[in-house]
């Protein structure tokens, strides 16, 4: 059964639908056939204007606001349809951003405002996060591009080709999902490094240290730093001191160099002890161009690779905007 309601009950149901456009943050207005405010429901404690009732919208609204605001207005009353539009409204030293819906009817012309500040910001992120993803593709198949020239220039034929790319391209893999993990902030240098020496094996691990400091590298350096632990782990397993049969070991250090006036550069150290230098090959290979020229150039830092007796070293300098302390 259906009552007629009464007068409490209205006012209840006043209150209720009251309550419920504040916490969603909507205004209702209403303007009678002169345009004059005869309701106005949950106006923002920001508006120019808290006193509107029996004005005219040319008198309350801000001429930037009130310009969009009539066209919307009249054509509304012509046309008879629900006209939407988005407007600007100064508060502070901000801004918010409101979308405003009118309709009307024999007793003129409702007016429904809602805030969008926070979904067109929210917009804004996805928007700007969208073409960083982008930026980031197009890096990453430059240099997947760039590995694969290389590294077809530096193999003998396909099956020397095949297992040295699908290697490296592994290693930017690992890499790549370890700054996305961290939301794009990049990975700390030790967790690199364990990384891709346990992608090669976990006995490379075995005669291995890892010490000193700990940056987090950005993404551009944790890529790159990432394709060189791959070079010299790869090489040190094939070559060097991780090879079968061979007691040799690997220390792998990151020291600050603090410099007076000067935030610090970031020294990366691979030593490999106990190698078999004859096994060294001293003709061009990908390995040394990516160590001593494309890593360092990609850093904008510097590389130093020699072989001295039975000891490897490699000396990489980062300077301090591609890592964080």
């Amino acid at each position: 059964m259906t009552m007629r309601p009464d007068a409490q009950q209205n006012l209840t149901r006043l209150r209720v639908l009251s309550s419920a456009l504040r916490d969603q943050g909507v205004t209702v207005l209403h303007q009678n056939i002169e345009r004059h405010f005869d309701l106005i429901e949950n106006l923002p404690e920001s508006w120019p204007s808290g006193d509107m009732l029996g004005q005219l919208d040319a008198d309350v609204f801000p001429a930037a606001f009130f310009d969009s605001f009539n066209e919307a207005h009249e054509n509304c009353r012509s046309s008879g349809d629900e006209q939407s539009i988005e407007l600007e409204l100064a508060v502070g030293l901000g801004r918010r951003q409101l979308q405003a819906r009118l309709s009307s009817d024999d007793t003129g012309v409702t007016t429904i405002i809602t805030d969008i500040t926070e979904e067109r910001g929210r917009e804004a992120a996805m928007i700007a996060l969208l073409r960083e993803v982008s930026h980031r593709s197009k890096n990453l198949l430059a240099i997947v591009q760039s590995v694969a020239m290389q590294t077809a220039l530096h193999s003998g034929g396909i099956d020397d080709f095949l297992p040295k790319f699908r290697g490296r391209l592994h290693a930017l893999s690992s890499t790549q999902d370890l700054v996305t993990e961290s939301n794009w902030r990049g990975t700390f240098l030790q967790t690199l490094v364990t990384s891709q020496l346990t992608r090669i094996g976990h006995a490379a691990l075995t005669n291995m240290r890892i010490t000193g400091d700990n940056p987090l590298l950005g993404p551009n350096a944790s890529l790159h730093i990432g394709l060189a632990i791959h070079e010299l782990g790869a090489n040190a397993v094939l070559h060097g001191a991780l090879s079968e049969g061979n007691a040799g070991n690997v220390w792998v250090d990151a020291h600050l160099d603090h410099q007076p006036g000067q935030r610090p550069d970031l020294i990366i150290e691979w030593q490999e002890t106990g190698i078999d230098a004859s096994k060294a090959r001293n003709e061009p290979r990908f390995g040394s161009l990516v160590l001593e020229r494309i890593v360092p150039l990609s850093v904008g830092g510097t590389g130093r690779f020699s072989i001295t007796g039975d000891s490897l070293r490699y000396t990489l300098t980062v300077p301090s905007d591609q890592f964080e302390v």
